[in-house]
Protein backbone atom coordinates (compact mmCIF):
# COMPACT_ATOMS: atom_id res chain seq x y z
CA UNK A 1 0.00 0.00 0.00
CA UNK A 2 2.68 2.56 0.36
CA UNK A 3 4.15 2.03 -2.81
CA UNK A 4 0.67 2.83 -4.48
CA UNK A 5 0.77 6.45 -6.30
CA UNK A 6 -2.59 8.69 -5.79
CA UNK A 7 -3.40 7.46 -9.55
CA UNK A 8 -3.70 3.62 -8.36
CA UNK A 9 -5.37 4.69 -5.72
CA UNK A 10 -8.20 6.79 -7.44
CA UNK A 11 -8.62 3.88 -10.17
CA UNK A 12 -9.35 1.56 -7.70
CA UNK A 13 -12.84 3.13 -6.06
CA UNK A 14 -16.15 2.56 -7.37
CA UNK A 15 -16.69 5.99 -7.79
CA UNK A 16 -13.65 6.36 -10.76
CA UNK A 17 -14.01 3.74 -12.50
CA UNK A 18 -15.63 4.44 -15.33
CA UNK A 19 -12.78 6.75 -15.89
CA UNK A 20 -10.32 6.57 -18.19
CA UNK A 21 -6.61 7.26 -16.95
CA UNK A 22 -5.55 10.28 -18.72
CA UNK A 23 -8.84 11.91 -16.25
CA UNK A 24 -7.83 10.25 -13.66
CA UNK A 25 -3.95 11.33 -13.99
CA UNK A 26 -5.25 15.24 -14.29
CA UNK A 27 -7.44 14.99 -11.08
CA UNK A 28 -4.24 12.82 -9.45
CA UNK A 29 -2.42 15.88 -9.54
CA UNK A 30 -3.82 18.00 -6.54
CA UNK A 31 -4.80 14.79 -4.76
CA UNK A 32 -3.21 13.30 -1.65
CA UNK A 33 -3.21 10.57 0.54
CA UNK A 34 -3.12 10.94 3.82
CA UNK A 35 -3.13 8.05 6.98
CA UNK A 36 -5.48 8.70 9.94
CA UNK A 37 -5.01 6.91 13.04
CA UNK A 38 -8.20 6.30 15.59
CA UNK A 39 -9.71 8.53 16.89
CA UNK A 40 -7.91 11.52 14.42
CA UNK A 41 -9.59 14.64 13.57
CA UNK A 42 -9.66 15.13 9.76
CA UNK A 43 -11.81 18.18 10.08
CA UNK A 44 -13.61 20.41 12.28
CA UNK A 45 -17.36 21.87 11.64
CA UNK A 46 -16.99 24.78 10.63
CA UNK A 47 -13.56 24.59 9.18
CA UNK A 48 -12.61 26.02 5.87
CA UNK A 49 -13.51 23.54 3.21
CA UNK A 50 -10.98 23.23 0.24
CA UNK A 51 -11.01 19.72 -0.37
CA UNK A 52 -13.51 16.95 -0.75
CA UNK A 53 -12.56 13.24 0.53
CA UNK A 54 -12.66 9.74 -0.18
CA UNK A 55 -12.27 6.92 1.99
CA UNK A 56 -9.63 4.12 0.79
CA UNK A 57 -9.21 1.92 4.07
CA UNK A 58 -11.17 1.92 7.53
CA UNK A 59 -14.54 3.75 8.68
CA UNK A 60 -14.81 7.08 9.24
CA UNK A 61 -17.73 9.19 11.46
CA UNK A 62 -19.05 12.89 10.89
CA UNK A 63 -21.09 14.42 13.32
CA UNK A 64 -22.35 17.39 14.23
CA UNK A 65 -21.92 19.42 18.01
CA UNK A 66 -24.65 21.02 19.59
CA UNK A 67 -24.32 24.62 21.49
CA UNK A 68 -24.45 21.94 24.30
CA UNK A 69 -21.28 19.95 23.58
CA UNK A 70 -23.54 16.76 22.51
CA UNK A 71 -22.35 14.63 19.59
CA UNK A 72 -24.87 13.59 16.89
CA UNK A 73 -23.39 10.99 14.51
CA UNK A 74 -24.14 11.82 10.82
CA UNK A 75 -23.25 8.85 9.33
CA UNK A 76 -20.16 5.99 9.60
CA UNK A 77 -18.72 6.64 6.30
CA UNK A 78 -16.57 2.99 4.59
CA UNK A 79 -14.32 2.54 2.41
CA UNK A 80 -15.07 3.01 -1.16
CA UNK A 81 -17.62 6.55 -0.02
CA UNK A 82 -16.88 9.91 -0.78
CA UNK A 83 -18.15 12.63 1.74
CA UNK A 84 -17.74 16.95 2.55
CA UNK A 85 -19.11 17.05 -0.61
CA UNK A 86 -20.90 19.95 -0.09
CA UNK A 87 -17.78 22.06 -0.08
CA UNK A 88 -18.20 21.75 -3.94
CA UNK A 89 -21.18 23.43 -4.25
CA UNK A 90 -20.56 27.23 -2.92
CA UNK A 91 -20.51 25.69 0.68
CA UNK A 92 -17.38 27.41 2.27
CA UNK A 93 -17.15 25.37 5.33
CA UNK A 94 -17.47 21.66 6.65
CA UNK A 95 -21.03 21.29 8.26
CA UNK A 96 -19.92 18.52 10.54
CA UNK A 97 -16.83 17.14 11.90
CA UNK A 98 -14.87 13.76 10.89
CA UNK A 99 -12.92 11.55 12.98
CA UNK A 100 -11.18 8.32 12.16
CA UNK A 101 -13.47 5.63 14.00
CA UNK A 102 -10.46 3.08 13.00
CA UNK A 103 -6.90 3.73 11.90
CA UNK A 104 -8.07 4.93 7.74
CA UNK A 105 -6.75 5.91 4.67
CA UNK A 106 -8.43 8.70 2.71
CA UNK A 107 -7.51 10.51 -0.50
CA UNK A 108 -8.09 14.19 -0.47
CA UNK A 109 -9.27 15.68 -3.64
CA UNK A 110 -8.52 19.82 -4.43
CA UNK A 111 -12.06 21.49 -4.74
CA UNK A 112 -11.07 23.08 -7.76
CA UNK A 113 -9.57 20.21 -9.63
CA UNK A 114 -12.48 17.81 -8.71
CA UNK A 115 -15.11 20.97 -10.32
CA UNK A 116 -13.00 21.16 -13.69
CA UNK A 117 -13.54 17.52 -14.22
CA UNK A 118 -17.33 18.23 -13.89
CA UNK A 119 -17.04 19.98 -17.11
CA UNK A 120 -16.82 16.14 -18.92
CA UNK A 121 -20.54 15.61 -18.65
CA UNK A 122 -20.06 11.74 -18.62
CA UNK A 123 -18.20 12.16 -15.58
CA UNK A 124 -20.63 14.47 -14.45
CA UNK A 125 -23.48 12.24 -14.54
CA UNK A 126 -21.38 9.50 -13.03
CA UNK A 127 -21.39 11.80 -9.98
CA UNK A 128 -24.52 12.89 -9.82
CA UNK A 129 -26.11 10.00 -9.41
CA UNK A 130 -23.42 8.95 -6.60
CA UNK A 131 -25.10 12.16 -4.99
CA UNK A 132 -28.39 11.47 -5.26
CA UNK A 133 -27.64 7.49 -3.53
CA UNK A 134 -26.45 9.57 -0.75
CA UNK A 135 -29.68 11.41 -0.39
CA UNK A 136 -31.75 8.47 -0.76
CA UNK A 137 -29.39 6.89 2.30
CA UNK A 138 -29.97 9.93 4.50
CA UNK A 139 -34.01 10.06 4.05
CA UNK A 140 -33.62 6.34 4.32
CA UNK A 141 -32.12 6.74 7.64
CA UNK A 142 -34.31 9.75 8.79
CA UNK A 143 -37.13 7.02 8.20
CA UNK A 144 -35.61 4.41 10.38
CA UNK A 145 -34.68 6.89 13.47
CA UNK A 146 -38.52 7.85 13.46
CA UNK A 147 -40.12 4.64 12.99
CA UNK A 148 -38.09 1.91 15.24
CA UNK A 149 -37.14 1.43 18.57
CA UNK A 150 -33.64 1.35 19.60
CA UNK A 151 -33.33 -2.46 19.50
CA UNK A 152 -34.85 -2.57 16.00
CA UNK A 153 -32.41 0.74 14.54
CA UNK A 154 -29.71 -1.10 16.38
CA UNK A 155 -30.09 -4.18 14.22
CA UNK A 156 -30.46 -2.04 11.31
CA UNK A 157 -27.44 -0.64 11.78
CA UNK A 158 -25.40 -3.97 11.72
CA UNK A 159 -27.46 -4.85 8.81
CA UNK A 160 -26.42 -1.43 6.75
CA UNK A 161 -23.12 -0.95 7.85
CA UNK A 162 -21.60 -5.09 7.69
CA UNK A 163 -24.46 -7.01 5.94
CA UNK A 164 -25.94 -10.08 7.10
CA UNK A 165 -24.21 -12.11 9.35
CA UNK A 166 -24.23 -14.17 11.95
CA UNK A 167 -20.96 -12.74 14.07
CA UNK A 168 -19.05 -9.40 13.73
CA UNK A 169 -15.95 -7.51 13.92
CA UNK A 170 -17.03 -3.81 15.10
CA UNK A 171 -14.30 -1.69 15.96
CA UNK A 172 -16.60 1.64 17.15
CA UNK A 173 -17.19 2.51 20.40
CA UNK A 174 -20.44 1.61 21.59
CA UNK A 175 -21.10 5.22 22.19
CA UNK A 176 -20.34 5.92 18.42
CA UNK A 177 -23.06 3.27 17.64
CA UNK A 178 -25.10 4.85 20.35
CA UNK A 179 -24.50 7.78 18.67
CA UNK A 180 -25.38 6.73 15.09
CA UNK A 181 -28.74 5.20 15.96
CA UNK A 182 -30.23 8.70 17.67
CA UNK A 183 -30.11 6.97 21.41
CA UNK A 184 -27.78 7.88 24.87
CA UNK A 185 -25.19 5.67 25.48
CA UNK A 186 -27.25 4.40 28.69
CA UNK A 187 -30.23 3.60 27.22
CA UNK A 188 -28.24 1.02 24.48
CA UNK A 189 -25.80 0.01 27.48
CA UNK A 190 -29.35 -1.22 28.86
CA UNK A 191 -30.56 -2.39 25.95
CA UNK A 192 -27.23 -4.54 25.17
CA UNK A 193 -27.44 -6.19 28.73
CA UNK A 194 -30.94 -7.50 28.57
CA UNK A 195 -29.67 -8.97 24.93
CA UNK A 196 -26.94 -10.79 26.38
CA UNK A 197 -29.20 -11.62 29.22
CA UNK A 198 -31.54 -13.30 26.50
CA UNK A 199 -28.90 -14.79 24.65
CA UNK A 200 -29.80 -12.88 21.49
CA UNK A 201 -26.38 -11.23 21.20
CA UNK A 202 -23.07 -12.16 22.86
CA UNK A 203 -20.47 -9.22 22.33
CA UNK A 204 -16.85 -9.77 24.08
CA UNK A 205 -14.62 -7.30 23.44
CA UNK A 206 -14.78 -6.19 19.60
CA UNK A 207 -16.78 -9.68 18.79
CA UNK A 208 -20.51 -9.43 18.17
CA UNK A 209 -22.31 -12.62 17.93
CA UNK A 210 -26.03 -12.84 17.20
CA UNK A 211 -28.13 -15.99 18.02
CA UNK A 212 -28.28 -19.00 15.66
CA UNK A 213 -31.08 -18.27 12.93
CA UNK A 214 -31.44 -14.27 14.01
CA UNK A 215 -31.42 -13.21 10.49
CA UNK A 216 -33.95 -15.38 9.37
CA UNK A 217 -36.82 -14.32 12.22
CA UNK A 218 -35.69 -10.34 12.11
CA UNK A 219 -38.37 -8.27 10.35
CA UNK A 220 -36.50 -5.83 8.15
CA UNK A 221 -39.43 -3.74 7.11
CA UNK A 222 -40.50 -3.45 11.22
CA UNK A 223 -37.15 -3.87 12.38
CA UNK A 224 -38.13 -5.98 15.26
CA UNK A 225 -36.82 -9.73 16.29
CA UNK A 226 -39.49 -12.07 17.32
CA UNK A 227 -36.92 -13.97 19.45
CA UNK A 228 -38.32 -17.21 18.67
CA UNK A 229 -36.09 -20.35 18.13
Amino acid sequence: MMAMNVTDILGQIDLFRDMDAVAIGELAIEASVRRLAAREILFHEGDEGNHFFILREGSVRAYKTSPGGKESTIKIIHAGEFFAETVLFGVGNYPATAVAATDSIVVSLHRQSFLAMLDRREWRDIFIAACFGKMRYLTDTIHHLSSHDVEGRFFMFLLNTYGRRDCYEIPLPKKDIASAIGTMPETFSRMIQRLSAEGTIRWERSTLTLRSGFWYRFNEGGGEYDGAD
